[in-house]
């Protein structure tokens, strides 16, 4: 929904008129703009990337020394977005000290900041929710004003292959922070209508923030408990009196281990999550079927 939004208000140019009907289509002023190359709307502008953000370069402290690592700032590389593929980053798979961070050219960078990847691979793209900082694979925006980070992270996705093209290099591809500096966005000034879209995204990324930390619990919670279950360490026991709601799909894998067998049926849960107690293996509780049907029958009442 909110990529539809961007894509219908800044795309498309149907964000609502005066009379709450879409812009454009409803014959809003129009004018060509040479460097977009396509028309905008009367009273919009055409900046350089740097005049609507700061653009930091990343670096990365020495790996020779181990007194760089371990300590409690949040120090990003392209893997990490690669690997959690989430519109919001707020911890790596690394830390750095403060001697790390004073040792190396990488900046930090304050919430809400946008993250992109400039090199192996270009286009890897991310909100800060937590302050960080960057190895040299990212170019990363400080928007002037902070209320336009959303804006931002949608304007560089959606013009990812434009930038692409942007890349130079033999070994591979990079883009430079020269050439981000002159790439054109659209501007469309602090009116109502920018305004509504901005109070709308920030209530759909906090709620998309708030799942995102919650998957990452619950796939820390399942990588640390599969490898009990898989070896007969621990089984699963319901309380499904203690079933919380969240707002997304999740695939639960139940096992249960009888006379150190392991027995797997996958059982789609629409909107929940049940808490998982361990228990010892002599107390296993019941059969994946009888688990089954208390859950089935839970969900027809609608608890």
């Amino acid at each position: 929904m909110a990529k539809q939004l961007y894509d219908y208000w800044f795309v498309q140019f149907d964000f609502p008129n005066e009379e709450g009907k879409p812009y454009k289509s409803s014959g809003g002023a129009m004018v060509y703009n040479e460097r977009l190359k396509r028309e905008i709307p009367v009273g919009w502008q055409v900046e350089n990337l740097v005049d609507f953000a700061e653009i930091k370069n990343g670096a990365t402290p020495s790996t020779s020394d181990d007194t760089n690592y371990g300590g409690d700032i949040v120090w990003i590389t392209p893997k990490d977005l690669s690997d959690q593929q989430s519109k919001f980053v707020y911890q790596g798979e690394r830390n750095i000290t403060k001697q790390g961070l004073d040792s190396c050219s990488t900046s930090m960078l304050p919430i809400n900041s946008v993250l992109m990847s400039s090199r192996a691979p270009i286009g890897l793209i991310s909100i800060a929710k937590h302050e960080v900082c960057t190895n040299q694979g990212f170019k990363s925006f400080i928007p002037k004003n902070m209320e336009d980070s959303i804006y931002l992270y949608y304007y560089i996705k959606h013009h990812i292959k434009q930038i692409e093209q942007l890349g130079t290099g033999t070994t591979f591809k990079e883009v430079s922070r020269d050439d981000l500096c002159k790439f054109p966005i659209l501007v469309v000034g602090a009116n109502d209508t920018y305004k509504q879209w901005v109070e709308l995204q920030d209530e759909i990324a906090n709620k998309q923030f708030v799942l995102t930390k919650e998957i990452a619990e619950l796939t820390k919670q399942r990588d640390e408990l599969l490898p009990l279950l898989m070896n007969g360490q621990a089984t699963v026991n319901y309380h499904l009196s203690a079933s919380t709601y969240i707002s997304f799909d999740i695939s639960v894998l139940f096992l249960n281990f009888t006379n150190g067998n392991s027995l797997y049926e996958t059982i789609s849960l629409d909107y929940q999550r049940f808490a998982l107690p361990l228990h010892s293996k002599e107390n296993t509780h019941g059969t994946i079927q009888e688990d089954k049907r208390h859950i089935q029958q839970r969900q027809r009442q609608g608890d």
